[in-house]
């Protein structure tokens, strides 16, 4: 008797690259540069080219580093457990007041 072949679906989970940027990095960096080039644009009426050049390159350069420090090439949910750790200082710990299991029933409650 010949066993027969059981397909796993054992690919790559990865969300794919961008020029190098993962997957949902590269819509980031892309929504702050329409963001900027909006901004730069906005204020290009009453201020010099200069000062609308800088102010709308500003959202793009924090995003981008935000990407490239915290998220690219990390573990998902890395920035938002730093970001928490540096807030609260729990990002990495479990829950101190774990819920007890419902569907365990206690003889002494």
């Amino acid at each position: 008797m010949s066993k027969g072949t059981v397909h796993t679906q054992a690919g790559d989970d990865s969300d794919g690259k961008i020029w190098g940027i993962e997957g949902v990095n590269i819509l980031f960096m892309l929504a702050a540069l329409l963001l900027g080039i909006g901004l730069a644009v906005m204020l290009s009426r009453n201020n010099p080219p200069a000062f609308s050049f800088a102010a709308g390159t500003v959202p793009f350069v924090l995003v981008t580093a935000y990407v490239l420090i915290l998220r690219q090439g990390k573990p998902k949910s890395f920035d938002t457990d730093l970001l928490e750790t540096l807030a609260s200082g729990t990002g990495w710990t479990p829950p101190a007041n774990q819920p007890s299991n419902p569907l365990v029933t206690h003889a002494s409650s």
